[in-house]
């Protein structure tokens, strides 16, 4: 079978397309036809040596994380009704090849009948992060919070899931973003690309920020335009605070079995939506991963196998 392999610390450029073992169905094996794959930061980050600290890898890998597809075949200790099924889930060792042996029973899920495969899969390094923010923290109702990259695959379901928690949402989003971003529930949005401290003055104040972006200068002008802050980051780990009664912190934990079933139910009842911006073919991974890294996002780009 086909994957994308990394072989060095060189970038989105010198990703490869080869050939690899399919490995062997093992008692606790659901071997799972591949049809999507969630194109992350995550990924390039890797691929260029930015998270060696917190990821350390030995190369050459399969790239990737999380999937969608189609169960085949299901070792002896795994449940015979996942045949034929679709679900998505996550590989730790690399989910962006044409067939994923999964091994290990909580990270896979069901996609319920309402929710096509390419919906359910941006659910994975997007809703789940989102939700892993909001419970970090504890959003309530009377919150006001900045989130930094809001159309971007994380972006779009933070906004949705503030607003369920009853939270007020300031969205910084690209000037051709505005529309966009205010569509899925921003009470107000600020182009990043203009005077955003001008700005940061006119609007309210926020008392806390989701950060998805990583930006230090962004970060550093949030903390000197606002006072007490909660300012949590999912994208870089380290951040000074300016001003007494602001504190940071990074974080990239789990939402847990009862999370991503929380998330599948929103989808299913229609109460967030996904947005895929574009699905490009598992052999045009580079391109997909350069537009995502360096384009206007709306939304999760998916590579298809």
């Amino acid at each position: 079978m086909q994957g994308i392999i990394q072989q060095n610390y060189q970038g989105i450029e010198a990703l490869q397309i080869k050939s690899i073992e399919e490995g062997p169905l093992t008692p606790l094996s659901v071997m799972i036809r591949n049809k999507f794959v969630p194109v992350l930061p995550y990924d390039w980050q890797t691929e260029s040596g930015a998270l060696t600290e917190i990821r350390p890898v030995q190369l050459p890998i399969v790239i990737g994380y999380g999937f969608g597809g189609i169960v085949e075949q299901v070792g002896r200790l795994r449940h015979s009704s996942l045949i034929g099924q679709r679900v998505i889930g996550m590989q730790p060792n690399g989910s962006a090849q044409e067939v994923i042996n999964n091994k290990i029973p909580p990270l896979l899920f069901k996609a319920p009948d309402q929710v096509t495969l390419a919906d359910a899969i941006t659910l994975i390094g997007g809703a789940d992060a989102a939700l892993h923010a909001i419970k970090v923290l504890q959003i309530q109702s009377t919150d006001t919070v900045l989130v930094t990259g809001a159309s971007g695959g994380v972006g779009t379901y933070l906004i949705q899931l503030l607003k369920l928690a009853g939270a007020t949402v300031i969205a910084l989003a690209s000037a051709e973003n505005q529309a966009f971003v205010r569509q899925l529930g921003a009470d107000s949005v600020l182009n990043y690309e203009a005077d955003l401290a001008t700005q940061f003055s006119n609007n309210s104040q926020p008392n806390k920020v989701i950060d998805t972006v990583g930006q230090q200068a962004l970060l550093q002008l949030i903390s000197t335009s606002y006072g007490s802050l909660r300012i949590l980051s999912l994208s870089t780990t380290d951040f000074l605070p300016t001003k007494p009664g602001q504190d940071f912190r990074f974080s990239n934990g789990s939402i847990g079995i009862g999370g991503y079933q929380h998330l599948l139910q929103l989808l299913a009842t229609q109460q967030i939506k996904d947005d895929i911006q574009a699905t490009y073919s598992f052999e045009d991974v580079k391109k997909g991963q350069m537009i995502a890294k360096n384009e206007h996002s709306q939304g999760r780009i998916l590579l298809t196998f």
